[in-house]
């Protein structure tokens, strides 16, 4: 049974997601519509991380990219992503206009006043570039407020996720 994972958040970065599932295989780039990119999940470290949100607007997508996963990656990612995600599937379009469906990972549990730490953002806008999202979509992200980990080991371990030598480009 082939499963396909849309990761829209830190895990459109290969480098984010190769390390928690080695063997996932990246699909490709693509498009969910009628949605909006959030930083509105309370998380357990007591940030924000990425969530998309249904909207009415006539023009609103997300970008994402798609992932294809065995089940036991399926049942990882369901053990990282945890209770605070709902696990729903969705119908994406990849760049060549291919129809796929695919899990993804929307909160249940959301406060807007909360921000991302600014590692999770490169995690994220690291990842819109790899996908080649439009510039303006990942500087959008980019431009996000977010606010320095208090955890300064975990964030230099996170930051480091991006510091090898095939990953051209600034933090």
């Amino acid at each position: 049974m082939t499963i396909y994972n849309f990761s829209f958040g830190s895990n459109m970065s290969s480098n984010r997601l190769l390390a928690r599932l080695p063997q996932a295989k990246r699909i490709g780039t693509a498009i969910l519509r009628g949605y909006e990119l959030t930083f509105d999940m309370v998380s357990t470290d007591g940030s924000a991380k990425c969530s998309v949100r249904q909207t009415s607007q006539p023009d609103a997508l997300v970008y994402g990219v798609v992932y294809e996963l065995n089940e036991d990656e399926k049942a990882i990612l369901d053990t990282i992503e945890g209770p605070r995600y709902d696990c729903v599937d969705v119908s994406v379009e990849l760049l060549d206009g291919e129809q796929l469906t695919a899990h993804c990972y929307i909160a249940n549990t959301v406060d807007a006043a909360l921000l991302p730490f600014d590692w999770y953002l490169q995690h994220v806008h690291r990842g819109a570039l790899e996908a080649g999202l439009p510039n303006d979509y990942s500087d959008s992200i980019l431009a996000r407020e977010s606010c320095d980990d208090p955890d300064k080991t975990r964030a230099a371990r996170e930051f480091a996720i991006h510091n090898n030598k095939n990953d051209q480009g600034t933090l």
